[in-house]
């Protein structure tokens, strides 16, 4: 088997996961998918990934805790069964294991993940206004990068720009959209997921880097981020910390995106680049 197409399997694999973390996991549907049997495709997944598909998944699931704990209304007890566990108590331990800290602390936003602050605060003066707007959903070919976002962005879009410039796909009709599934404050750098997307359609059969995925529609606010990309945590510190806690609206279980406005980022001072936050919402 070429390694382009086990590259492509698991993938599939990972996406389905992502996806479906509600959904109980079905390790000979996940084998199926990958077209593996049931007694390769467990050390064949922690080989591709870095760890075993129970704590693959265990990891995703708490993380998205997190935010449900600081965004939600949901209960600790519902959040616990949303994430996994037959009770409270079995989510406070693991909960504390992986984070050193207590849900309880987290929902009243008295402590610290990975020494950031995710106390909620309003900042002074005036806060950023989005625009409510609802989209249909985006087809995209995309390609992944793992690590802090500034090199898992650069990997992702050098795997993508080779091929979309190299098979002249790309034209001003054509935007370029950045996933960015983690919050850095919560997620360890070495497990942070980013992809690079282009709104194209192109046969990506032979693209072992390459997959193709569908943005989810619906409900955005979008906010404007003006200035370099390394401010864009700024940004949703401020979305997070001020404009949610003191908005009507709710988070969809969707990862947020963001599309860039320039077409040469490279030949664009970094105080005028211009980049659309799309955050989904209920």
């Amino acid at each position: 088997m070429s390694k382009r197409l086990h590259h492509e399997r698991m993938n599939k694999v990972v996406e389905h996961i992502e996806h479906n973390l509600n959904l109980e996991t079905d390790i000979s549907q996940l084998a199926s998918i990958a077209c593996y049997s049931e007694f390769h495709f467990h050390r064949l997944f922690r080989l591709y990934v870095g760890e075993s598909i129970h704590s693959y998944k265990k990891r995703l699931l708490l993380e998205r805790s997190v935010k449900q704990l600081l965004y939600s209304d949901d209960s600790i007890t519902e959040i616990a069964f949303k994430s996994g566990y037959d009770n409270q108590s079995s989510f406070n331990k693991a909960f504390k294991k992986q984070f050193s800290c207590a849900p309880n602390q987290v929902r009243k936003q008295k402590v610290s993940i990975k020494k950031t602050a995710i106390k909620v605060k309003l900042i002074e003066g005036n806060i950023m206004q989005p625009t409510i707007e609802s989209i249909e959903s985006i087809p995209v070919i995309c390609a992944r990068g793992k690590g802090d976002y500034k090199e898992a962005s650069a990997e992702a879009w050098g795997k993508l720009m080779k091929f979309t410039y190299s098979n002249k796909l790309m034209d001003k009709s054509v935007r370029m959209i950045g996933i960015a599934h983690d919050d850095p404050n919560v997620t360890e750098s070495n497990h942070i997921r980013y992809d690079a997307c282009v709104d194209i359609s192109a046969d990506i059969r032979n693209e072992e880097d390459l997959q193709a995925r569908t943005i989810a529609g619906g409900n955005y606010a979008v906010f404007m981020h003006k200035g370099a990309y390394d401010k864009l945590n700024d940004t949703y510190s401020m979305i997070f910390n001020s404009w949610l806690p003191e908005s009507d609206h709710k988070l969809r279980d969707e990862p947020c995106f963001e599309i860039y406005l320039n077409r040469d980022p490279r030949k664009t001072k970094p105080e005028n680049l211009k980049t659309e936050i799309y955050l989904p919402i209920e």
